[in-house]
């Protein structure tokens, strides 16, 4: 029988031609229409290209998954449970962390079945009878992108993993291999890099939308170099504020046992100012005249390509993925939505106000009003009580014809007297209640309001490299390198993007605000995650616990409402933050990293499990 290499997806035009055979009498020969024999893909250009392309779907859709990663940090919460909450309560182990294997961008099947691909393809590619050298020099750029990509995301949630750079075949003596260590991982993504960045230099008019470029191989060296020198993988700066890293007796597959760390942070600088240097991007309207257009701006730049973008995933309306349901997964139940991901207090709190200074509960102006005057980012990112947002649906409009965010409870004139009445996008909704958010929030970073969630997909892509991320890792690099100069005309230069004051801060302080403006930059994408760990700051992050709002609005004397919209002239309004039973937030320092699964570790005895499992 031979070699099939199954789910290589191509257009019906070329299906046609490729796979139509003359009649055949024995139906036990006839070639399936949805894969192609070995021979015959690595021996069609055409084919080959198709091969690659499947091992682009092992990106899935990105951050844009029903159940994202920010709600196993602090910037959200997810209403439905699918193994989250194990994560946010510590309580995964080897043989129960359905999140990280079934819903996650960690998961390790998928990862290592991709990077087989991509194995299986450096060793056909050059017998393929291209007529464009060109293209094939392409093919191999994009596939030394992917796997470098795929095992960054496993040493981002595993630390050092077994590398694999052969097909194995069947009649092998051993098919067992051992964990390498985190700076082999590191050396082995980082040549991977390059050689990307070798065989797709000059190459990008070959290129279309959603393929690796030159630039995107540049910029994903730079992330994994900044990782690199972190604290979490310099294992005596780990050992000295961790007890269970200490105890691990195999600290090299955690972090650098040896070397200098200092030039670590050289390189990680050199790899960020290298994308910098190349031109051809640039921060996004940088310059806007007023917080309002600031807003504008920055919501509008995360629904379209702009000069920041490096190498993104993209959807159709006529595919129904999971990126293109970003709306439905996340928007208010009011309008028929899931409320999947909700920002938490804890995340909404860490907007600064518009002045540069930090929100602050005990300020009584704060408290009164603590949507007024913050960072024109909180804006465009955040969905809070009394925002306006799109149309209501039919059968909602009669409820509310203001079209606002409801996640309070309100009073309304009735009858000569007032009664009471729930947000339509709460949990006591009478519209999907089981739906609503526990946290009062939802967001709107990503989201396309032309589009009516509860019916149709949208087209947003999904950012995974963009410019702002190499600036911030070029950023973090002069910090810890003592360019704090050059650090803060970078920074400052992300600040006046979002018309934020300056930052003047020098030392540790100046260190905590690059990292607060990485966290408000970042939001939502699979940052903030792998940021706190690298940082090794969880206990004051991640670990709080989980905080949401109560809101309550009163009428004022003499006034009449019938039917409720958000305002100050008729409302007194109450805030009060509250700690949310629905999760019992933990950190335990084992969550550093993720769990190797038994199945995994019975089928390969040279796996060593990681710290505290």
């Amino acid at each position: 029988m031979q070699n099939k290499m199954k789910r290589i997806y191509i257009g019906v035009a070329l299906l046609a031609g490729v796979l139509t055979t003359a009649c055949n009498k024995d139906f036990l020969n006839t070639v399936p229409r949805d894969e192609a024999a070995e021979d015959q893909v690595f021996s069609d250009p055409g084919l080959t290209e198709a091969f690659v392309n499947d091992i682009y779907n092992g990106l899935s859709s990105g951050g844009f998954l029903e159940t994202m990663l920010a709600s196993a940090t602090d910037e959200t919460m997810f209403t439905h449970g699918y193994g989250m909450k194990n994560m946010v309560e510590a309580t995964i182990n080897p043989t129960d962390a359905e999140y990280v294997t079934n819903r996650s961008t960690m998961r390790w099947n998928e990862l290592y079945t991709r990077i087989r691909a991509c194995n299986k393809l450096f060793t056909k590619i050059d017998g393929v009878p291209f007529d464009d050298n060109n293209v094939r020099d392409r093919l191999k750029g994009e596939t030394f992108f992917l796997r470098a990509y795929f095992y960054h995301q496993l040493v981002r949630g595993y630390g050092g993993v077994p590398l694999v750079d052969k097909v194995y075949a069947l009649g092998e003596t051993d098919y067992t291999i051992a964990r390498g260590t985190f700076e082999e991982c590191v050396n082995f993504i980082v040549k991977d890099c390059d050689s990307a960045f070798y065989y797709l230099q000059g190459k990008t008019g070959l290129s279309v939308k959603g393929r690796a470029t030159d630039i995107a191989a540049l910029a994903l060296k730079s992330r994994i170099l900044v990782y690199a020198a972190s604290d979490l993988h310099d294992v005596p700066t780990a050992k000295s504020k961790s007890a269970v890293i200490a105890g691990f007796s195999n600290p090299e597959l955690l972090g650098y046992t040896s070397g200098n760390r200092t030039e670590r942070w050289q390189k990680a600088k050199a790899a960020a100012k290298a994308v910098i240097d190349m031109g051809g991007l640039s921060l996004q309207s940088p310059n806007p005249a007023s917080a309002k257009e600031a807003t504008a701006n920055i919501q509008g730049m995360f629904l379209i390509d702009n000069s920041e973008t490096i190498f993104s995933r993209y959807f159709l309306n006529d595919k129904d993925e999971p990126g293109g349901n970003i709306g439905l997964y996340n928007g208010p139940n009011g309008y028929h939505n899931w409320a999947g991901n909700t920002p938490t207090q804890q995340f909404v709190d860490d907007y600064e106000m518009a002045d540069g200074t930090p929100f602050d509960w005990n300020n009584p102006a704060h408290k009164a009003h603590p949507y007024l005057n913050r960072d024109p980012r909180f804006y465009a990112t955040i969905l809070y009580d009394g925002a306006g947002w799109r149309k209501r649906p039919a059968d909602v409009q009669a409820k509310d014809p203001f079209n606002q965010v409801q996640t309070g409870k309100y009073e309304v004139s009735a009858g000569g007297g007032k009664a009471a009445v729930v947000g339509l996008d709460t949990r006591q909704s009478p519209i999907e209640n089981w739906n609503g958010s526990f946290t009062g929030y939802y967001f709107k970073k990503f989201i396309d309001t032309t589009v009516d969630a509860q019916f149709y997909n949208q087209q947003v892509p999904y950012p995974f490299l963009r410019y702002t991320e190499v600036v911030l890792n070029y950023i973090e690099a002069c910090i810890e390198l003592g360019e704090e100069q050059e650090a803060r005309n970078w920074l400052n230069q992300i600040r006046r993007r979002a018309f934020m004051p300056e930052i003047t801060a020098s030392g540790p302080e100046l260190r905590d605000r690059y990292r607060h403006e990485r966290e408000i930059e970042m939001a939502l994408e699979e940052q903030r995650f792998y940021d706190v760990r690298r940082w090794m700051i969880p206990q004051n992050t991640v670990g709080r616990p989980l905080r949401g709002i109560n809101i309550t609005a009163t009428l004022k004397d003499g006034k009449t409402v019938p039917i409720y919209r958000y305002d100050t002239a008729s409302y007194n309004y109450t805030y009060i933050p509250i700690t949310l039973e629905a999760e019992k937030r933990l950190w335990l320092d084992k969550m550093y990293f993720m769990p190797l699964q038994r199945d995994e570790i019975n089928r390969n005895n040279k796996l060593v499990q990681n710290p505290g499992y």
